[in-house]
This record gives C-alpha cells, sequence and structure tokens, in this order.
C-alpha cells in the first residue's frame, strides 16, 4: 500500500492499532446488527428542550434537503423465560393483555399530535413499526397505526417501504390480511432459530411451521418478507445453521438478516451457565464465511455484514427483497454524484424508547442530534400526561461525531466510499487512519481500490471491533467530559 505523506495527520499510532486488534479479537463481538456511535449507554438529559430543538431542526430544513425514515415504536413483548428471549437486549414491557394496548395506542395517538407542528412537511422514505412486538396488536388496529402517520403527514406515499416486526405464532390470515389493507408492505419476522429444539432456549413456544406459514401467507398478500437467523446459538452447529438457511431459501423468503448471537449486558445467554454452550469464537467466525458462501450461491447478495437479499429474476421484484429503513441509513448523507445536491436522511421516532436521529446540516457551526423516548411505559405515559415530549436522553453531535457517525454505517455495507468521505468532511481518510489500513491489509482483511476501502476475510467479522477502535479516541474524550462534570457538580453541592 502507498504510504501517507510525511506530515499527514494520523489518528492512532500502529502499536496501538495492532495491540487494540490483539485484545479484542478474542472477546465476543456485541451489538452486530445496530452498532452506532455513540452507544446509548454514552447519551444523557439533554440541556435543551425537545421544542427547542425541533425548533431549530425546522429551521435547518429551509437550507439543506432532508428526508425522513419514520419509526413507530411498540413497548410490549410476551413473557419468556429467560426473560427477553434470552439475548435480546432492546427496552420492552411485559404483555399484558388488550386493554394495555388500547391504552398505549391512546398515549401513541397524543404523542404523533404532538409531533404535528415539527413533522408535517417532512418527506418520508419508508416507515418502520417496530418494538416489543408489534404483531401483537389485533387486526383492527393496524388501520388505526397507519391513520395516526396519515394524519401526521397529510398522506403517506404510495410507492414507500412500510415494515411491521413481529414473531412467527402471533401471525395469523386475519392479523396478515388487515396488516396488507392497511397499505403494510413488508413483514419483518424475528425468527432467531428454525430448529425446534434449538428455539427453547429463547423460552418461546414456537415451531418451524408457524414459521412456514406465516411466510405462505406473505406470499398470498403480496408482502415483502425477511427472516432474522442467528449463528452462534446455545448448541448450533454448522449443520443446524446452514439447514436453517436451506430450510428459509426454500420456503421463498425474499431478505435474511443473519447476524451473530449478542452475548452483553444482562442477557441470560451471557451468564457463565450459558456461555460454556456457545460455539468458540473461531467456529463463529467459521459459521459466517459458511454462511456467505451458501447465501452467495443459493441466488442471495450480501448487503452488509449481516444482511442478505435474494437477487430479484425480474425488475419489479426488487421491491421485495430490499431493506430501505435501514439501508437509507447507511447513506444518510446522500450527495448526488455530480454534487449538485446533498440530502441528509433522518430518524423520525414516535413511541416508547423510539430514536430521534436528527443530521440537520454538514455545517460545523450547526447542531446535529440524537435523542430516544422514554424507556419506562410509566416514565412515557406520565411524560405525555404532563404535556411534555417524551424523551428520556440523548447525544448532541460534535463535527467529530458526525463524521464517526458516517463510518459506523458505511463499515456495516463492509466498505468505505473514501472518495465520497472527502467531497462529504473535506477530509482524506487514507491519512488520517493510515496505521488501520495498513495493519488489516497485512492481516489480509481489508483492499482498496481508486474509490474504495472494501473489508474482507475476518475484517468482515471483526466490523464492530473496528469500529470501536476508531472511535476510541472520541469516547474516551466522551468519558472524560462526564467525568468532568459529575466532579464539577460534586464541588458545587460540597
Amino acid at each position: 500500500m502507498a504510504r501517507a505523506s510525511a506530515d499527514a495527520r494520523q489518528e492512532f499510532s500502529a502499536d496501538f492499532v495492532r495491540k487494540f486488534i490483539d485484545k479484542e479479537a478474542f472477546r465476543r463481538q456485541s451489538n452486530k446488527v445496530l452498532h452506532g456511535h455513540p452507544s446509548p449507554m454514552h447519551w444523557k438529559p439533554l440541556e435543551s428542550s425537545t421544542a427547542q430543538l425541533l425548533d431549530e431542526r425546522a429551521g435547518y430544513g429551509m437550507t439543506t434537503r432532508h428526508e425522513v425514515n419514520l419509526y413507530v415504536g411498540t413497548p410490549f413483548c410476551i413473557k419468556t423465560k429467560p426473560a427477553r428471549c434470552g439475548f435480546c437486549l432492546f427496552p420492552s414491557e411485559d404483555y399484558e393483555g388488550n386493554k394495555g394496548v388500547e391504552a398505549y395506542l391512546g398515549y401513541l395517538k397524543r404523542e404523533f399530535d404532538m409531533y404535528k407542528p415539527y413533522y408535517s412537511d417532512d418527506t418520508l422514505s419508508s416507515i418502520y413499526f417496530g418494538g416489543g412486538t408489534p404483531n401483537l396488536y389485533r387486526p383492527e388496529h393496524y388501520g388505526r397505526l397507519m391513520e395516526y402517520v396519515d394524519d401526521l403527514y397529510g398522506g403517506i406515499p404510495s410507492d414507500i417501504e412500510i415494515s411491521l416486526e413481529g414473531i412467527p405464532q402471533l401471525f395469523n390470515e386475519d392479523k396478515i390480511k388487515a396488516i396488507s389493507e392497511a397499505g403494510i408492505n413488508r413483514i419483518s419476522m424475528g425468527v432467531q432459530q428454525l430448529n425446534d429444539e434449538l428455539i427453547k432456549y429463547s423460552g418461546r413456544r414456537q415451531t418451524r411451521q408457524q414459521v412456514f406459514d406465516t411466510l405462505e401467507l406473505c406470499h398470498k398478500y403480496n408482502l415483502a418478507n425477511s427472516l432474522d437467523l442467528i449463528y452462534g446459538w446455545p448448541e448450533q452447529t454448522m449443520e443446524n445453521m446452514l439447514e436453517d438457511l436451506q430450510v428459509a431459501v426454500d420456503a421463498g423468503v425474499h431478505h435474511i438478516t443473519h447476524y451473530e448471537l449478542n452475548v452483553a449486558g444482562r442477557s441470560d445467554f451471557a451468564t457463565p451457565k450459558n456461555r460454556s454452550l456457545l460455539p468458540s469464537i473461531e467456529t463463529n467466525i467459521e459459521m459466517y464465511r459458511a454462511a456467505n458462501e451458501f447465501l452467495t450461491s443459493a441466488g442471495f447478495e450480501q448487503v452488509t455484514v449481516y444482511d442478505w437479499r435474494r437477487i430479484p429474476e425480474e425488475k419489479d421484484a426488487a421491491r421485495l427483497s430490499s431493506y430501505d429503513y435501514e439501508h437509507n441509513m447507511h447513506d444518510f448523507v446522500h450527495q448526488e454524484a455530480d454534487k449538485s445536491a446533498t440530502t441528509l436522511r433522518q430518524v423520525c421516532g414516535i413511541g416508547y424508547a423510539a430514536v430521534n436521529f436528527h443530521p440537520n446540516s454538514l455545517n460545523p457551526e450547526d447542531r446535529n442530534w440524537i435523542y430516544m423516548n422514554q424507556t419506562s411505559l410509566k416514565d412515557y405515559c406520565d411524560d405525555i400526561d404532563a404535556g411534555r415530549f417524551p424523551v428520556g436522553r440523548g447525544f448532541m453531535y460534535s463535527p467529530k461525531d458526525v463524521k464517526l457517525a458516517w463510518l459506523f454505517q458505511s463499515m456495516q455495507t463492509m466498505k468505505i466510499n473514501f472518495v465520497q468521505y472527502m467531497s462529504i468532511f473535506n477530509e482524506n481518510l487514507l491519512d488520517t487512519h493510515r496505521p488501520l489500513w495498513d495493519e488489516l491489509d497485512q492481516r489480509g482483511w481489508l483492499s482498496i481500490n481508486e474509490t474504495e476501502i472494501c473489508f474482507e476475510a475476518a475484517g468482515q467479522y471483526y466490523i464492530p471491533m473496528l469500529q470501536s477502535l476508531i472511535a476510541s479516541k472520541r469516547l474516551d474524550e466522551i468519558r472524560a467530559s462526564r467525568k468532568q462534570t459529575v466532579s464539577n457538580i460534586a464541588v458545587v453541592v460540597e
């Protein structure tokens, strides 16, 4: 590889890069699917009120073109033993019956109304009903949810992707029919395992047949469909994993999210008693490689580290295998090839634990931020009863943070367009991170062409680790700043 100029500013030394990778490569990867910068563990209550931020955002919209991915959150999940299916780290509340759902929908409508002065002029690019478990709703609720969106935005574009999450055992024909009639056009199923014995580790009462039945209904009602499957599961073998992938392909699934088990935090699978049942890291890397080879041979195209789409035989079928809600964010600073226009793609979240991601401007003097709604349903409802936006915590981005957020999203796609990065941020990425690229090149984890840095082999598997490496110095600054703030508060109290 060509060497950087002697006076180029470099973020890390070669020694730091090598030691970081040697240390972290033997730890299990976490946040494989949704690894953004910075982690919510670094967020805190914002000093500006939500209304102030939204007023400020409206001003930015006059100078910068924005597109919006709308997220609508659902709090409820069926109780399982172990809790949260053993592995999930997302916020949720136990489902206690339809009375709680009806009450929540009332609060959700009130939050939608609170956003009318701020979101009604936005251009919708996609909609995602997530959670939690949105197919806990009754058939009549899906039309109501879409009415909330339609009322806020004054109409929903007819050609956008509208996704809804769910688990196999809660779908039936009445629900699928109601979902389709409401205008939702994509189903994302959290399956995790198709093996009836292995899925028992999650505490779910789920069968392989329920997955097949739901996929058949999706095909019947012309709904795009996606399955989440996990590798590195307790007692899972290579044969189990490949059999699940074969079964999914044969069932005609359009899109597969195939990711490594997230072993972290409070999850039951992270406890010592269950860690002993997990495949080794070396086995997980081999599973990643074998899955990629299989899916490629089966007519699928890899789009991200964990994300596979069936290559459509006809142009009109491309919508079925797309995942616009996520892929729009991989290109959240979208620049036309001729640089004639730049569009900033945002996430506007409404509902329990929903996230609002607002890259508003590329001007270093302007402000960009992210914030999350309350992750306690009681706090969420209390805020709305008090007439407050139900925001819990967030983070204000520095210009460096915007660059890192862009890099994190790009790295998920296993490549970084350093020419585009230079055009957007006026920085030579090859120079600033040269020791990293050199180290990865020596390990056979990376190649560089005229426009892109491409992650290869184990370099793809270790992208979460490499994201952490790239952000490590900035995270040290964030931690130091928080410690200083806490110290200052303590002095004032004393």
